[in-house]
């Protein structure tokens, strides 16, 4: 009996803990601004309702911009960049992207093929000597993009200190062993598939520029996007106040949301939880992180320039202007690939595909869409389609492990 009474004691506690401080969270009024194409206006409204019905969390912030055929029909954005100091998010708002930035990467990655400074089937050390050593010599340019090279073991905490000396990271990472037989199986490289893509970049480049660098001057200065891998100071004022998820929030997905929760109690049952762990939010609000550029997770941009990038491949690599980012030969190729990381979709049961540093969302195969790419991670919803041709992006302040609602 005392002890049916102390658990139930215990229950109690724990939801006033968790519900109780919500109760004096300030009500701010609802901030939405943008615009959107004739045609288009019922997204407007639909975005306006999820903050007036709380689908948005009420202290968050959000964009969502929509590019189809190649030009920008929507373009929206509300809520708060940082609710301590009462700032609204507004067009210019930047935030950190983190996994996204990935598909950036890849994307410099698949511009260098197509320039043919890179072949996906070559050998990484055959650009890169050094990185022959302990046991990675057949490794290719596409397994190492597929997430096949067996180096995803690597940390943010192995790599940050070097971060501000590319020959030093070139050398740590040319001396890493794999922990798998290269080729042979997929996982996730959640830290290192950036940097092994920039070391791999600075080697057949012609300049020797890092990835992030090659982005600014061959993607973001051409075609204006608003995208930056290694922001600039005199940008920092931009960037909002990210803020995790609150205790009450994380109970009340894991009880109201079917899909967070079998997502949660499956990644613990497996595993699979030690790579979901909390994102320390804090790590990646610093002037002096973000300017140091880490390809794999702290990309910071707009909805919009992310939304323009995937637009003009979804519409076959060439802007309305005939302003050409990505042949279509090569975007077809990077369809075609399809590479699954089964420890990852059997406890989320969301068929995850690697598709040359991008990644497909297989659950929509059933439709008559060709999805180019889908992405769910901390706070970035990213979907693009090459039919019908479009890129669209939903950027989150508030973030939870999984921006999924």
């Amino acid at each position: 009996m005392a002890f049916m009474t102390n658990a139930v004691i215990v229950c109690v506690t724990a939801v006033l803990v968790v519900y109780v401080p919500e109760l004096w969270t300030k009500t701010r009024p609802i901030i939405t601004g943008g615009t959107v194409q004739q045609g288009f206006e019922p997204v407007a409204k639909l975005f306006r309702e999820n903050f007036e019905t709380g689908v948005e969390y009420p202290t968050g912030g959000s964009a969502f911009s929509v590019y189809y055929k190649g030009s920008k029909v929507v373009d929206i954005w509300g809520g708060y960049a940082d609710t301590e100091a009462d700032r609204p998010w507004n067009e210019d708002t930047l935030t950190v992207v983190f996994s996204t930035t990935k598909g950036m990467a890849a994307l410099c990655i698949a511009m260098m093929v197509d320039r043919g400074l890179l072949d996906y089937d070559k050998t990484v050390a055959s650009y890169w000597p050094e990185f022959a050593q302990n046991g990675k010599e057949n490794i290719t340019v596409r397994m190492l993009i597929n997430h096949q090279a067996g180096l995803a073991n690597i940390t943010d905490d192995d790599t940050l200190h070097l971060l501000g000396d590319q020959d030093a990271l070139g050398e740590f990472l040319a001396r890493h062993s794999p922990e798998w037989e290269p080729g042979t199986t997929l996982r996730y490289h959640a830290f290192s598939f950036g940097l092994y893509a920039s070391q791999l970049l600075r080697r057949a480049d012609p300049k020797h520029r890092t990835l992030g660098q090659f982005f600014k001057e061959e993607i973001a200065q051409p075609f204006g996007i608003d995208f930056h891998i290694g922001l600039p100071l005199e940008l920092y004022h931009r960037f909002p106040r990210l803020k995790g998820a609150s205790r009450y929030m994380w109970f009340k997905e894991l009880i109201t949301n079917p899909v967070f929760g079998k997502i949660m109690w499956q990644s613990l049952a497996s595993g699979l939880s030690a790579s979901l762990k909390p994102i320390q939010f804090e790590d990646y609000m610093s002037p002096e992180r973000l300017i140091l550029e880490q390809p794999s997770v702290s990309g910071v941009g707009t909805a919009r320039a992310i939304a323009k990038v995937y637009g003009v491949l979804a519409n076959g690599g060439t802007t309305t202007k005939g302003q050409r980012l990505l042949s279509n030969d090569v975007i077809k190729e990077i369809i075609a690939e399809k590479r699954t990381d089964k420890s990852f979709q059997k406890p989320t049961e969301f068929p995850i595909t690697f598709s040359l540093g991008f990644v497909k969302s297989e659950y929509k195969e059933s439709c008559s869409c060709r999805p180019l790419l889908f992405s769910f991670l901390f706070g970035c919803l990213l979907d693009s389609e090459v039919n019908p041709p479009h890129g669209s992006v939903y950027l989150l302040r508030q973030r939870n492990a999984f921006a999924i609602r």
